[in-house]
């Protein structure tokens, strides 16, 4: 039960954050990825991070833990060459790993990996909503038509006097 919430929590992020980058537009070079692996990654936070879960703060150059596959988010280019500054963007649901928004700078293999997984899953995603819709055909349409937000009705005039 608790791998499974574990799973729908960092899917729901993946997927709140991917609609914030279809959001962003193009252009704002938001990019995310999958971590490759599991790793411990020195937290480089202005001012430290607090973790929800142990009830600790973590200080700017310590060390956290990542597992496989957490959501990551280009934020730019790393400090030492060869590197690529991410930032953790899913929550934290375990003791001892690394609080929600934690820095810190990812190889550029690595991220180059990261970004090819997800790439991968949302193309894989993307292919399964197109089946999807192709099997359910005027029923796809009718669904997401039922889906869309109501555009408001303008407010009744005043009474003239």
């Amino acid at each position: 039960m608790k791998s499974t919430l574990k799973r729908y929590l960092i899917v729901a992020s993946v997927l709140a954050l991917s609609s914030v980058a279809h959001a962003a537009g193009a252009d704002d070079g938001m990019e995310l990825g999958f971590l490759p692996s599991a790793m411990d990654v020195t937290l480089l936070n202005e001012g430290g991070k607090f973790v929800t879960v142990d009830l600790k703060k973590i200080a700017k150059g310590e060390k956290c833990h990542l597992e496989k596959d957490a959501v990551i988010m280009k934020v730019g280019a790393g400090a030492a060459s060869g590197t690529t500054r991410v930032r953790y963007a899913a929550p934290n649901l375990s003791h001892g790993g690394c609080p929600f928004m934690t820095e810190f700078e990812l190889s550029d293999t690595d991220y180059t990996a990261a970004r090819a997984a997800f790439t991968a899953k949302s193309d894989e995603a993307s292919k399964k909503i197109d089946d999807l819709k192709k099997q359910l055909g005027d029923k796809w349409t009718e669904l997401t038509k039922s889906a869309e937000p109501k555009p408001a009705e303008a407010p009744a005039a005043a009474p003239k006097q």
